[in-house]
This record gives C-alpha cells, structure tokens and sequence, in this order.
C-alpha cells in the first residue's frame, strides 16, 4: 500500500502521490503530507504540512527532497483542516514559494488570526465547561495547553476557499473535495472516482478513532455544533463511495473503508450505551462522567475526552435516552 523511498517518503498506489511522514510532540504520533507532482495543467501539490517543529521541518524536507522537491518548489498548498499538525509550516511556504494556499472557509481564521481565534475559541469554551461541573484549576489546564498549541502556529494567508462540491486537479486528474465535518468542522477529504483513490485526513483513521471535538459555531447567534453527529453521518456518507483505499493523515491506509465505518458506528453506539447506564444509577455531571468512563485520563488528553463525551450526550438527547437537569447553572445528566 506504500513502498518505501526513504526514511519520511513513501510512494502510494497512485503514481506521482508521495505520503511523507512527519514526527509530532502530540501523543497521536507521526503525521502524514501528501505530494502530488505536477502532471499536465495540475500544479505540483502538498496536502497538509505537519507541525512546526525543527524535528518535523527535517524530516518534511527530507521526504519532498526524495522526488526531486523542496519548498520553492510548491505551487499549491491545500490544508485539510485546521489542527496545529496539519498546517504547521504553511507560513514558511508560502514565504519560499509563493504557493496558492487552499483551505474551507472556517480554516481561515486559523490561519490568517491564529492567536485572536485560538484566544475566541478558548472564551468560548470556558461557560461550556463550567455548565459541565469542570474544575476551574482543570479549565486552566485546558487553556495551557491550547496556548502550547497555538505556539506552533504562524499566520498565512488563504489564497482560496474550498467547498463541498468543488474540485481540484491532481495528477492530471479530477478530484471532488468533500466538506467532512466532525473531527473538525472545516475538514475537508479528496476523492478520485477512476483511481478509487480517497485522502482522507482525519476523517478516517484505520487504528484510532478521529475524536470529534467542541468547536464555536459559525456565527454568535448560533447553537452549538454537535460535532459527533456530524461525524456519525459524514461516515456513513463516505462510506458509500466506491473507495479502493484512504490515506490517512496518520497511520496505515485504509483498504476496507465500509468495515470500519460499522465498527466505528458500532464503538459510538456503545459507548452511549455505557454513559446512558451511569446516567441512570444517579445525576452526573460532563466532568463526573468524564472520569468515570476514563479514570486514567492525563491532563493533555483532558479536552479530548470532554468533547468526546458531551457528543455522546447530545446523541443520547437526539435519541430520547438522556436530559440535563440544571442546578445552579450546573447541568446533572439523567437517563430518560
């Protein structure tokens, strides 16, 4: 599925589409690039750009430096999404290159105001987490730590909006942009129907769940999104492509794309289950839930479980199984 060129550059299935692996300091490991050289009217591409690290800048050097690229090279960057491994050294390209950079309209701000909008995010988050019985020294900790995040980021500037139902060429290829939202609300995924090709990003990972995570709406005015709806029903949705193999931002290909949707759905389905069940033997809180479905969870990994669990909560609402009871601004979640 991909054949080794050297230590960061693997060749895909697909001639002329290189995946290169960078390391992260994030426990999710080695992220992947995607290169797509340039074939006919279609620019020499670079899908995603890991995390700016000196580590990670290497081994991104290395791997493009095996087909013959480096960053003056790149005439077109498309960002999947907005997380800090992902978009670490768009700046640095652009700068090198004078690469297009393309990205969904809600990674935008990410790149171009990145403190100001990680600083929107965190404020709005704080009132979510207090209606969920989270400890204010555990609040700090959260906006720590996407303060640490936000340190690998440097701003550019996106030079075009992608969208459900827009296309991009690749190697001399057409390819439809799908707009995935769940583990991110501005993720995007490329597909190529000849090929039967799909690069996937976060939205599908072959040995670990894509977590989706809390995010502000769009506008003020809105509700919250319930990202782990979005996610179930975009899986279901990709999962009815023709996909021969995904390539992941992390981790192995996916050649069975239909199978791991079902567990993936399946997984989902239980763990609500299992929340549901605690929410009947009495009244519990996001953060009392939290530690009881992860009593060996580390404070890094905090954010991750609070999201994952209020959308299991808003699944189980969806479906009748559970309300929030409130007291003193505080929400009790019960089985109904």
């Amino acid at each position: 599925m991909l054949t080794e060129i050297n230590a960061h550059c693997y060749e895909t299935r697909l001639s002329g589409l290189y995946a290169i692996t960078m390391p992260t300091p994030f426990p999710v490991g080695d992220v992947f690039a995607y290169l797509a050289l340039g074939k006919g009217s279609a620019p020499l591409t670079l899908i995603d750009c890991g995390v700016r690290t000196d580590e990670a800048r290497a081994a991104l050097q290395a791997g493009l430096a095996a087909c013959g690229v480096a960053f003056r090279d790149i005439e077109r960057l498309i960002i999947t999404h907005h997380h800090t491994d992902h978009l670490g050294f768009a700046a640095e390209i652009a700068a090198e290159s004078d690469a297009e950079i393309c990205a969904h309209q809600l990674c935008r701000p990410w790149l171009e105001q990145p403190e100001p909008t990680r600083r929107a995010f965190d404020a709005y988050l704080r009132p979510i987490f207090r209606q969920g019985g989270v400890p204010e020294e555990v609040i700090a900790g959260i906006e720590r730590i996407s303060a640490y995040l936000g340190s690998f980021v440097q701003p550019a500037r996106v030079t075009r909006t992608l969208a459900e139902g827009d296309q991009v060429e690749l190697l001399g290829k057409v390819w439809q942009v799908y707009h995935t939202k769940g583990h991110a609300g501005d993720l995007l995924c490329l597909y190529e129907p000849e090929s039967r090709v799909l690069l996937s990003s976060d939205h599908l990972l072959r040995d670990i769940s894509s977590n989706p995570l809390l995010e502000p709406p769009e506008a003020p005015d809105q509700p919250r999104p319930q990202r782990l709806l979005d996610y179930l029903a975009e899986l279901q949705r990709i999962a009815q492509l023709d996909i021969q193999v995904a390539y992941p931002g992390h981790g192995a290909p996916v050649t069975n794309v239909p199978q791991l949707v079902e567990g993936r759905l399946a997984m989902h389905a239980e763990r609500a289950e299992r929340l549901r069940a605690l929410c009947a033997e009495q009244p519990r809180t996001l953060y009392e839930l939290v530690q009881l479905l992860f009593p060996h969870l580390r404070q890094p990994e905090m954010f991750l479980a609070l999201s994952e669990v209020l959308g299991h909560l808003d699944l189980l609402v969806r479906d009748g199984k559970a309300f929030a009871e409130w007291r003193d601004g505080v929400a009790y979640w019960q089985a109904a």
